[in-house]
């Protein structure tokens, strides 16, 4: 206050938004103050001053755009908001390891460039690996199956991914946050599914309960799904479509953007905002296992959450030569995958696994229109910098 120290008070009138400075004073209890505590100052001194004028404003009351937030990032990451979704994202990693460690669950790495992508097609980023053609991994699937067969019976890793997927919208991005999963000795997609359950829910109610300070920065009230996931056939999915909102997605095999939020609204309204989506048609990549019993469906799952995908997963297929049949099928060349196909003809138990995306799940979870708020330096098709 001023008639405390008047030169003092003098002084500070001079400081800069964002300067850094060092103060000393006595701590004085005030019901009006964050923390309730507040600094009667002493002493003052301006470490460093900040240039003007600042590109961004980091007034909370200030609306500024997600690009010019992004173009000026670290200046964006002084917000008490923008600085809660990191916090509450490393709480909630955090959280989900712990549930996988305590589970006995292996922690891997897996390596960031191969030969091949396990998915294929032209999402690959091709790079120069000295002589050899290489590309940035798609994902750990391959490596999270040789360790099925090298012995492990669940692993996990919290890894990165790359996608070189051409697009504009506010859940994708080309370099991704990933949380995989596989375990061994499955009766089927069932065991996977539980544990995705069991381990989204702990982290859940694990945020809920250790992140307040951040969700209530965030203004968001964090509902943990105690109940059962719901678990539908695609079939059920796309009748509940068709029957309750009039909409039939333009690719019969699979669900739309539209879809997944309709389905989201229709099992919130009954209170899941988690549910999976089970047997999807024609999606039988050569390492997915198909239904014995069922000519179209395979043991694939995707789990949505807050209506958008968060991670697809399933039952593998164990039986090396009737997955080599798949691949001819499918024009993959398994000259690529030798390590893979050999890792996996040596005797390989039931298996099955999924990945999450951990930017999906922190944006759902923090309540943000955009993925790119989610990811501390987001890449896209237009964005290689900061």
């Amino acid at each position: 206050k001023e008639e405390r120290e008047p030169d003092l008070f003098e002084a500070v009138q001079d400081v800069g938004a964002e300067d850094v400075v060092r103060v000393v004073g006595e701590p004085l209890e005030s019901d009006q103050a964050p923390g309730g505590v507040e600094i009667a100052p002493t002493e003052y001194e301006v470490i460093d001053e900040a240039g003007s004028p600042l590109p961004l404003e980091i007034s909370k009351d200030i609306e500024v755009d997600l690009s010019t937030r992004l173009d000026n990032r670290a200046l964006d990451l002084r917000k008490p908001e923008t600085l809660a979704v990191f916090t509450l994202r490393s709480k909630l990693i955090t959280a989900m390891e712990e549930w996988f460690d305590d589970e006995g669950f292996v922690d891997i790495k897996t390596p960031l460039i191969s030969k091949g992508g396990a998915e294929g097609g032209a999402e690959l980023f091709p790079i120069l690996y000295y002589n050899q053609d290489a590309f940035l991994s798609q994902s750990p699937q391959l490596y999270k199956q040789m360790l099925m067969a090298s012995g492990y019976e669940a692993v996990y890793e919290t890894g990165t991914a790359f996608r070189a997927e051409d697009f504009a919208t506010s859940r994708h991005v080309s370099e991704i946050a990933m949380f995989d999963v596989e375990l061994a000795y499955i009766d089927d997609h069932d065991d996977v599914m539980d544990v995705q359950e069991e381990s989204l829910r702990y982290a859940l109610r694990a945020v809920a309960e250790d992140a307040e300070r951040e969700l209530d920065l965030l203004d968001v009230d964090l509902e943990v799904p105690e109940d059962d996931f719901p678990r539908v056939t695609f079939e059920e999915a796309i009748d509940i479509l068709e029957t309750e909102y009039g909409h039939f997605p333009d690719d019969p095999t699979d669900l739309d953007t539209k879809g997944e939020k309709l389905l989201g609204e229709h099992f919130e309204e009954q209170g899941h905002p988690a549910f999976f989506v089970v047997g999807y048609p024609d999606e039988k990549f050569y390492y997915m296992q198909d239904v014995d019993e069922d000519d179209i469906a395979s043991r694939k799952f995707d789990l949505i959450y807050k209506g958008q995908e968060l991670s697809s997963g399933g039952q593998r297929e164990h039986d090396v030569d009737r997955m080599v049949e798949v691949m001819e099928e499918e024009g993959v060349e398994t000259a690529n995958f030798e390590f893979y196909i050999e890792a996996l003809s040596y005797g390989t138990p039931p298996h099955g696994g999924y990945g999450l995306g951990i930017d999906r799940l922190v944006q759902k979870v923090a309540g943000l229109s955009n993925i790119k708020e989610a990811i501390m330096f987001p890449r896209d098709p237009n964005r290689l910098e900061p």
